[in-house]
């Protein structure tokens, strides 16, 4: 059995932190989320077909080591109908196909027992997802795309098992109002004839669409892990809970780290730095002098130097904070955070911090307000409230009148 697993989307809902990258190398507890999916399903298919497009260079240096890891750049149209098609020269037998953006826990032992099968996960509120009707017998029988009304509070997971005939229909699928060959209109040529079962997924799963999902199965797999520290340790150290200290890491005197959290290879920590739960420091990064980071993705090569805290927010490669930078995370009115998604202002959780893209420079005395995103290539001078969001490349700045008068002589004697 071969996998196919879909890279090839330009993730627009997490601008800016795939401004640079693709969704699927976003990082989460220390790794890509296509890392995570790649890991669950190795043992058990011969080959893994990556189907890549956007920033694709980025996903092929990073998997090319993997003997298992096959490239299909997806050309022609957009849409996930055609993506999966773009495998079927490589693939003969039954095969998975998974979303490159969901990460999830269960173990798909008895997913792959099926011939057609959709993977699907039981939530509160379905309105927002694609909603899947089942009779008796776990055949699946509707498909609903974002329903008002839903009939089930069963959604498609994003992951599928199907035999090699759903090429000849997919190759007959038409593209969508949007443009795209859907997977889903071909789903709905199996669900005709009752031909593809649901079945329900244990465990967590997440659907990696926004900021704050990033944060969350950060949060969730972090609490698995145990404590290894093979770094360099100062004096006076704290090291509470479980923690990850990779060599080439260095925690200086006097600083505390409480887990879960992880510290990668090439971070310096303090000294008297302050390190809270659900934090990871990404390669090369450094958070100093009385700076303080909590439940926070803090990507390669970027500086926290001093005097500034960090909460709740997930910050891009090679960025660097000027002296007591600040990121607010919760509203007065404790209400959820509203953070704009592809131009509509969307309630987030109640908190979250500020999502920035990557080589962003702020001056001394800067604050976030919550929720506000932050474009890369950014510098944001000294003084300033950034109480809206930051398009890539800009430079904001204060201009304030500055008066300076000589005192006579009589003044400064008083």
């Amino acid at each position: 059995m071969d996998a196919v697993i879909l890279c090839a989307g330009n993730g627009t809902r997490l601008m800016p932190l795939t401004e640079n990258r693709p969704k699927p190398m976003i990082p989460i507890a220390g790794k890509p989320i296509l890392e995570w999916i790649v890991e669950k399903i190795e043992d058990f298919v011969d080959n893994i077909y990556l189907i890549v497009k956007y920033k694709k260079e980025m996903i092929i240096r990073y998997f090319e080591g993997n003997r298992k890891i096959k490239f299909i750049e997806q050309k022609g149209f957009d849409g996930t109908g055609y993506a999966v098609l773009m495998a079927k020269d490589f693939i003969d037998n039954d095969f998975l196909v998974l979303n490159g953006d969901v990460i999830f826990e269960d173990d798909l032992k008895d997913f792959i027992k099926y011939k057609n099968a959709m993977a699907l996960k039981e939530v509160e509120n379905p309105k927002n997802f694609g909603v899947v009707v089942v009779d008796d017998e776990n055949n699946i029988t509707e498909l609903q795309e974002k329903p008002n009304n839903p009939k089930s509070n069963l959604i498609n997971a994003g992951i599928y098992k199907f035999e090699p005939e759903i090429f000849e229909i997919l190759k007959d699928i038409k593209p969508s109002e949007r443009g795209e060959v859907e997977l889903t209109d071909a789903i709905k040529e199996l669900v005709k004839d009752k031909k593809i079962k649901g079945i329900k997924l244990n465990g967590y799963w997440n659907d990696i669409g926004r900021p704050w999902d990033i944060l969350n199965a950060n949060t969730y797999f972090l609490k698995d892990i145990k404590t290894n520290i093979k770094g360099e340790i100062g004096k006076n150290v704290v090291v509470e809970g479980n923690v990850i200290i990779e060599e080439g890491a260095t925690v200086k005197a006097n600083s505390v780290i409480e887990g879960p959290a992880i510290i990668k290879k090439g971070a310096i920590v303090g000294p008297l730095a302050y390190i809270r739960p659900n934090t990871v420091l990404m390669e090369n990064t450094f958070v100093g002098n009385s700076s303080e980071v909590k439940g926070s993705i803090i990507m390669k090569n970027t500086k926290i130097p001093h005097l500034s805290y960090v909460g709740d927010s997930i910050i891009g490669e090679n960025c660097n904070f000027g002296c007591n930078t600040i990121t607010a995370n919760l509203r007065f009115d404790d209400k959820p955070v509203k953070v704009n998604i592809e131009g509509d202002k969307v309630e987030s959780v109640r908190k979250l911090g500020v999502v920035m893209g990557d080589n962003v420079k702020t001056g001394v005395q800067v604050s976030f307000m919550p929720g506000v995103k932050v474009g890369s290539n950014c510098w944001i001078g000294a003084n300033c409230l950034i109480g809206e969001d930051v398009e890539r490349g800009a430079f904001v700045y204060k201009k304030e009148e500055k008066v300076v008068k000589t005192l006579n002589s009589r003044q400064i004697t008083r």
